[in-house]
């Protein structure tokens, strides 16, 4: 069970600086947690310029860092140029972000990402360190359950799969987009495209598909190449693994339909559709 997104590293082709850069990312990051992605992959094209070779980092550093909890940024992500813009990211608001800060405010079976602060202490975004024995390996934040409360906190790892509720979104880089669809098997996989069928002729049969996998992976082209178009030398494969090519804005009333427009009004529909399939429970239920 899951939603899966697919972006190619071209996703920031049309920016003109880092601040544009920055304020896409935000909004496809925020897309991606109000609909529960679980999984953004970005996948390589042979169509990045030399001069925006870096752009597919910057795009996994920003979106990590979006998924970070604001009292772990500064723990997890040293000072750099990349994040000079930083402050225009709109907050996520998922439940892996929590406000409180009190221990008093834990219960059993809470959970909230924290770091080590130094041997024996994890940092969790609490007004004091929380003790654990054990020592995390690298700097990446870990998941902590709350398994007792008295008399003294008690706390162990968990894996984000193993969370019954929405708990944000993870983002990672993949070869080639042809070898992720040969690899996800018993996914329904689904190419957005504005010369492919309307979303609307196609909904039943795409609910009925998904009703059978329980997953769904949605993959979007590039700002000036559609998927068919940067994968133009794998378009027998490509073709071969996907099951719906889908326009999710038919009859669309400007040239062109930015990405991040194209996410949020593809996963709207998505949501609507089989959100209750393929996604864990989000708020307000």
């Amino acid at each position: 069970m899951g939603l899966d997104v697919a972006i190619p590293d071209t996703a920031l082709r049309d920016c003109s600086d880092l601040r544009e850069k920055t304020i896409r990312i935000g909004r496809m990051g925020r897309a991606f947690a109000i609909f529960r992605v679980e999984r953004v992959f970005v996948y390589t094209t042979e169509m990045l310029p030399a001069s925006q070779k870096h752009d597919s980092a910057l795009l996994l550093k920003l979106l990590r860092f979006m998924d970070t909890p604001q009292y772990l940024r500064r723990r997890v992500f040293p000072h750099s140029p990349t994040l000079k813009f930083a402050g225009l990211l709109p907050p996520l608001r998922t439940r892996s972000h929590p406000l409180s800060t009190d221990y008093s405010d834990l219960s059993v079976g809470d959970v909230r990402w924290g770091a080590q602060a130094k041997p024996g202490k994890i940092d969790l975004g609490l007004k004091e360190f929380a003790n654990y024995p054990h020592r995390l390996q690298g700097k990446r934040p870990a998941l902590f359950q709350v398994v007792k409360t008295t008399p003294r906190l008690h706390l162990e790892v968990v894996e984000r799969e193993e969370i019954e509720e929405y708990y944000g979104f993870e983002a990672e880089k993949v070869g080639s987009l042809v070898t992720l669809l040969k690899d996800s098997v018993g996914v329904t996989r689904i190419a957005l495209s504005r010369h492919a069928t309307p979303y609307s002729k196609l909904e039943s049969e795409i609910k009925s598909t998904v009703a059978g996998t329980k997953s769904l992976l949605a993959i979007f082209g590039g700002p000036r190449h559609g998927v068919s178009e940067l994968l133009s030398k794998e378009k027998g494969p490509l073709k071969e693994h996907i099951d719906f090519w889908v326009n999710t804005v038919p009859q669309q009333g400007t040239e062109t339909v930015r990405l991040e427009e194209a996410i949020l009004t593809s996963l709207t529909l998505f949501n609507n559709a089989v959100g209750n399939l393929v996604a864990k429970p989000g708020y307000h239920q």
